[in-house]
């Protein structure tokens, strides 16, 4: 019985692509046992204690974790209100004291909102305007743009 020389071209292909694979495996995994016998040697160092792979493999697991956390609160951070920055006013010529206030809040990317108090002598009103890269599609008061600036400068000055 003779084979078809396309197929044995086939066949031969196919068993180098197997060789070629599991000695990528081998190599991979002989990495990771000389990696884990480090830190299994660095442990017993550390800690004058004998050391099983167990717990070295539960170390790794539990670096691992660490590492998720670490990637969720860097998202989380991001998010988050950084930079405020915080201008006091009088609103009106005939008050005093600096009642009045607008505070921006921004995240790491300018994103957040700007809070308006204006104080009067028989009322208060409070106005919330979004930001968006440092800017709002609302028309902003000279006081509400200083904010803006301030909690922007703030940025620069926290990286």
């Amino acid at each position: 019985m003779t084979l078809d020389p396309n197929v044995l071209s086939v066949v031969a292909v196919a068993a180098a692509g197997v060789a070629v694979l599991s000695f990528a495996l081998a190599v991979r995994s002989m990495t990771k046992v000389r990696r884990l016998r480090r830190a299994i040697r660095v442990m017993q160092a550390s800690t004058g204690a004998e050391v099983t792979i167990d717990d070295a493999e539960d170390v790794v697991r539990r670096l691992i974790d660490i590492g998720k956390r670490v990637d969720d609160l860097d998202v989380v951070a991001r998010l988050a209100v950084q930079h405020v920055g915080l201008v006091r006013f009088d609103a009106f010529e005939d008050m005093g004291g600096h009642l009045s206030f607008a505070a921006a809040m921004l995240d790491a990317q300018g994103d957040g909102f700007i809070l308006t108090s204006i104080n009067g002598r028989q009322e208060t009103r409070i106005y919330a305007k979004p930001i968006e890269r440092g800017a709002s599609h609302y028309h902003l008061s000279d006081e509400e743009q200083e904010a803006i600036r301030r909690a922007i400068s703030s940025r620069h000055r926290a990286t």
